[in-house]
Order: C-alpha cells, then sequence, then structure tokens
C-alpha cells in the first residue's frame, strides 16, 4: 500500500467502513446539526462521539501500514457538496498546517491568523510526511465531484500553479469511491473537483496525519491520539 501510495501520490481503497458504521456516523452527524454544514473545520476534536466511529480498528490499522510511527492526526474537516451548495475547487496542493501559536522557525512560512486558527506553510520535508485520509459517507462518481488528482505530482514539490496550468503536464485521475470507502492522498498531489451534477451529496471526512513533530515549541491546533481511543 505505502509503495502505491509513494508511487502515484493516492490510493483508493473500497469497504473500510461497513453500510451500518457509516450510517452510524451520519447518524451522529445529523444529531449534531451538522448535515447542512458545507465545510466544518476541527470536525474530530470537536466532535468526540464522531472520533470514537471514525477511529476503527480496520482504519488504525491502514494508518499504520502507512506509517508504522504515526500515533495522531493533526488536522479534520468535514466536507459535504449537496445540491443546493454547490462548488468548483480548482487545482491545488495542499500546504498549510494549523498550529495553536506563531514562532519564527527556519523554512516555515505564510502565516496568518484566521479563526483562532494560526496557519503557515511548513517547510518541504513535512509536507512530504504528511498524508491525508479521506472517508467517503456517500457513493462518490465523476457525476457528483469526486476528487480528481494529477498522478505523482507529488513529487514535484511545491508547485506554481500558474505555470502548471499553462502546460497541464501529468495524466488526470478521477477517484471515485464506493460509501464506506475511503481515498488516500498526499497533500502535495495536485488535486481538484467539480460541480455535483447528479444533485447527490457527497459528504467525505477529510484528515490529515504525520508521525513527525513540530520543532522550536510549535504546537498543533488539533492534535488527536488516535491510538489511545480503543484502549479500555
Amino acid at each position: 500500500m505505502e509503495s502505491t501510495l509513494s508511487k502515484n501520490g493516492f490510493e483508493i481503497i473500497e469497504n473500510i467502513y461497513s453500510e451500518r458504521e457509516v450510517n452510524e456516523i451520519l447518524n451522529l452527524v445529523e444529531l449534531k446539526e451538522i448535515e447542512n454544514k458545507f465545510g466544518v473545520r476541527e470536525f474530530l476534536s470537536d466532535n468526540p462521539e464522531i472520533t470514537k466511529k471514525v477511529f476503527s480498528k480496520k482504519l488504525i490499522k491502514i494508518i499504520e501500514q502507512i506509517s508504522p510511527n504515526c500515533d495522531k492526526s493533526i488536522k479534520s474537516i468535514y466536507f459535504d457538496k449537496p445540491p443546493n451548495a454547490n462548488w468548483i475547487v480548482n487545482w491545488h496542493q495542499d500546504l498549510t498546517i494549523n498550529l495553536t501559536n506563531k514562532k519564527e522557525v527556519n523554512n516555515f512560512k505564510n502565516w496568518r491568523v484566521k479563526n483562532e486558527r494560526t496557519i503557515v506553510q511548513p517547510d518541504n520535508e513535512l509536507l512530504e510526511n504528511i498524508f491525508t485520509i479521506r472517508i467517503h459517507l456517500d457513493d462518490c462518481t465523476k457525476e457528483n465531484g469526486a476528487l480528481r488528482v494529477i498522478e505523482n505530482s507529488h513529487k514535484k514539490g511545491v508547485i506554481e500553479i500558474k505555470d502548471w496550468i499553462k502546460n497541464k503536464n501529468g495524466v488526470e485521475r478521477i477517484c471515485e469511491v464506493r460509501k464506506g470507502g475511503i481515498v488516500i492522498m498526499k497533500p502535495l498531489i495536485l488535486h481538484s473537483s467539480k460541480r455535483t451534477e447528479n444533485q447527490k451529496n457527497r459528504r467525505v471526512i477529510h484528515i490529515e496525519f504525520t508521525d513527525k513533530e513540530l520543532p522550536s515549541g510549535l504546537n498543533w491546533k488539533e492534535k488527536i491520539k488516535f491510538k489511545l481511543i480503543h484502549i479500555r
């Protein structure tokens, strides 16, 4: 699995969650009145009941296969793309992390504060170490805004998007995945998504992970030690 992720920059794995497990998560989303919100940040840290359902033993096993020393998630977002809130996400890379504080560190740049989050672009070594798991709570096809990626683009470091768009080098892949499946991706892979065309929801939980620690007294805004969840 890791070799495919390292080679292509993404991986699709079906049937990580059963129909029952997905419905349990969706029931909690509805109970928390999240279902009509289209982008909810700090999703897991603000919803511990959902966190317990998300970090199933099956998911934890996959995380360990990707990165045996990884014991924490560092960011989570709940996305929906319903018919009444439809949008395009242009080609981009995920280049920032969320912290609680600012401190000048070599190669950490583009600092800003938004909604009590201190946002920064870390050095390339840290970016290259992060991986993302996108948990699909609905069937996701090209007709309802499936993730699109440029295969192998994660190997090129930070890309100047305007220059890349002029040439459009690389092979585009559409990450279609059924309800209960996951997409694993490197944040440096070029990715985008189109509008939903079939009037169906596309609910996704986006979670980022790393086994690296922050330098010089910096602290993650959202850190969850997921390996502790199933310890009694």
